[in-house]
Parts: C-alpha cells; structure tokens; sequence
C-alpha cells in the first residue's frame, strides 16, 4: 500500500509546490517567468490512497480543462479496475471471487506486462503477493510477527504462473490466492494520463499519480527536476533532471511492519519477507508502468548485480542502502 506522496518534485532550483496556491479545488500556478505564454492548470484528487497531483499547460484555457477532465476520467477508470481501496473494483471481485469475466483491456494490459516481468526476473516481481500483504498487516496488528508455519503457508499462495488471464477471463487457480496491482498500477495510470493530455494537445505537463512522468517543460522554461526520496533522516536528497522519462519509487519508509524497517510491504516472493539491501529504489524508465514494476525487481537486487540489471532492463536507477548510501547508474550522476 501507498499512503504518502514519495517524490518532492520540482522545477529549477525550488520545490514544484512553492510556486502553487490552492484555490476553490483547483490548484492555480502563481506567476512564472514573462516568456513563458502558456497556460498552467492544476488538478489535486485522492487516488489509490494518496494524493495525486497533476499540471499541465496549453496555450488555451478551455482545451486544457478538458484535457485536465478526461486524466482525471482516465484515473478514475484504473481505479475501477484495479484499486483495493475500493472493494466494488475488477482486482477486489477478482480476489474475492477467484474468478473475473470480461476483464476490460486495460486490466489485461497491466497484467501481461506483470507477467513478462515476472518471467524476465525469474519472479522477483509477482502481482500474487496479497496473501503475504495479508499475514504481515495481521501480525502488525497483534504487535508481533507472522509466526514461520502461516507465513509458509501463505507463500505457498504466491505464484505468478497460477495467475490465468485469458482475453474473456481472469483466474486464480488457487484457493487462497490474491492479486495487489499497487506495485504497477499508478505507473499505468501515469502513463495512460500522459497519453490523454498528448490527445488534446498538451506538451507540457507533470504527472504525479504516485509515480511520476512528465511532458516537456516546467513553468519558465524549466526542465522538471526530482527530489528522490531519502529513506535516511539526515541523508542528502540527490536531484534528478527530467529527460522525458518516467520515474518510480519504492521505499521500506511507506508502509513498515516494524519500526525499524525491516519488515515493511515491499515483499520478496521467494521467502516471503521483505528483501534487506535497499531503503528506497527509484527506476527511471521510458514507460511509468515498467518503472513502477521494476522498483520491486531492484529491491531483491544486491549490489554486484545493479549494474548487469539496469543494463538488462535498458532502465537507469537511484537506489539507497541501508545505511543512507547512494548508488545511482546515471551517466551524469545526481545532483
């Protein structure tokens, strides 16, 4: 589960939000610079439980209104399909019935991009780690930790292959199993959001639906810039230039089952509790859906093997250890 905003984003030297006042449910930017003719519009909603954010500009007001209209439809419309903060969704009936017929395209779309990454990372990645989400949210909630037998039990559930998609239905071929979009969903959501606003006409624009891309430029002529999120108190927060891909973060300080991060809801399928190399993993990637997915994969990555992996994937990554360390494969390294 996603229950903060994960990325401080920007433009220039300062903070996205410092330049923005909030009026009558609408979030309006404040001046930028006189060359700059374009409109700027803002839109905050919850979604996925969390705030998503999303500006956007054109050179006339009203396309850009609609356009702000139909991202907002388009989120609305993942959630409906694969949100589990709502129980009437495709993924909640799916988990709750075992079985979904006449699963729309874009759930199937999400899906046979988990199983490819699932297949390239021999399972680091599996949409089929509910049941862990299960025990471990359980034994939080007594003041404990899941106990060795249940948490075998529960990982025997978790199989990416017993997960049957087929263009008419969606199966778990388990009693027991269940299905978390939240580690590719919001990437999906982001770039389907990215694809509607380019349908109307918008080049420039800054998509933050838990993940992050973007389009063009920022107010002023700016490139976007990204505060990656530090997992360590007193760590530097490197700054990440835009360069028209997509960025994603995961990061053991979301949602942590002890207090000392450990077990937090960042699953390894293969033993069932959370892998021990990283605090945060951003993937900068061309698609927002990959990105989001393959921040799982490089938390079960230990260090001898990011490089080989970035590589793999053609992706770029910030990660950060357990002891605040950054490790980036950015050609220009961080700021």
């Amino acid at each position: 589960m996603k229950t903060q905003r994960r990325q401080l984003l920007g433009w220039g030297a300062g903070l996205l939000a410092a330049g923005s006042t909030l009026t009558g449910g609408s979030v309006f930017a404040a001046p930028t610079a006189a060359n700059d003719k374009l409109v700027w519009r803002e839109r905050a909603l919850i979604g996925f439980g969390t705030t998503l954010w999303l500006r956007a500009a054109h050179a006339n007001a009203d396309p850009l209104e609609l356009a702000l209209n139909d991202a907002v439809k388009a989120i609305r419309g993942v959630e409906a399909d694969m949100s589990l903060f709502n129980p009437d969704s495709a993924v909640c009936r799916l988990n709750r019935d075992g079985v979904l017929h006449q699963p729309s395209a874009q759930l199937l779309s999400v899906l046979a991009l988990a199983r490819h990454v699932s297949e390239r990372s021999q399972g680091a990645f599996d949409v089929t780690v509910q049941p862990l989400w299960n025990i471990w949210s359980q034994a939080q909630a007594a003041d404990g930790l899941p106990e060795h037998k249940l948490l075998q039990r529960q990982l025997k559930l978790v199989n990416w292959r017993a997960l049957e998609v087929k263009t008419d239905t969606v199966r778990l071929n388990n009693k027991g199993m269940g299905v978390s979009l939240n580690g590719i969903a919001q990437g999906y959501a982001a770039d389907l959001v990215r694809s509607v606003l380019q349908s109307h006409g918008v080049m420039h624009a800054l998509i933050d639906t838990g993940e992050t891309a973007v389009l063009g430029h920022a107010p002023g002529d700016k490139p976007w810039r990204f505060g990656v999120e530090s997992a360590a108190a007193n760590a530097k927060q490197p700054v990440v230039t835009a360069d028209g891909r997509a960025m994603a973060t995961s990061s053991d300080a979301h949602t942590a089952f002890t207090p000392d991060h450990v077990h937090h809801h960042i699953f390894d399928p293969h033993t069932g509790d959370s892998p021990r190399y990283w605090s945060t993993a951003t993937v900068i990637a061309p698609s927002c859906a990959l990105a989001d997915a393959l921040t799982k994969v490089f938390f079960m990555c230990p260090p001898s093997m990011v490089q080989r992996t970035a590589r793999a994937w053609g992706v770029d990554v910030v990660l950060q250890d357990k002891n605040g360390k950054w490790l980036s494969t950015l050609s220009g390294g961080l700021g």
